[in-house]
């Protein structure tokens, strides 16, 4: 069976960090951190299928089986809180943004545009794939 792709949406609140997907109805994780938030999620998948197994039915087709691929959307807060090895001033000088701005978004004081979001992405994922090419 293919793994069916999954975007997991994670968001910061006041108190922690929450995972949810538009691709599965009903089950959400929690955490106060991002990684806790994931494993929540997780769990939760895994405490559904477990239902349909004690059960004895058949798992909703979204479920894929479990055999599930996750993509994570990040906004600003959670991005920077999970990675925080992430130095602010230098990525954001290393893609061209005012590391005041790169601040703001990340607290949150400021929303970063469509336009702003597609340029760290891409910054972040041309660092990606310079580590990739790192040998040690």
């Amino acid at each position: 069976m293919r793994k069916k792709k999954i975007t997991v949406i994670i968001e910061a609140s006041s108190t922690g960090f929450g995972a949810y997907s538009d691709d599965l109805p009903g089950v959400t994780g929690y955490g106060g951190t991002v990684r806790e938030a994931k494993q929540d999620l997780q769990d939760a998948i895994s405490s559904v299928m477990e239902v349909h197994v004690r059960r004895k039915t058949v798992p909703e087709t979204w479920l894929n089986g479990g055999n599930l691929d996750f993509v994570y959307k990040y906004d600003m807060a959670s991005l920077f809180e999970h990675f925080g090895m992430l130095d602010i001033t230098n990525l954001a000088k290393r893609i061209g943004i005012n590391p005041s701005l790169l601040r703001q978004y990340k607290s949150g004081l400021t929303l970063a545009s469509d336009k702003q979001k597609q340029r760290i992405e891409k910054g972040l994922h041309a660092l990606g794939e310079e580590l990739l090419r790192v040998r040690l």
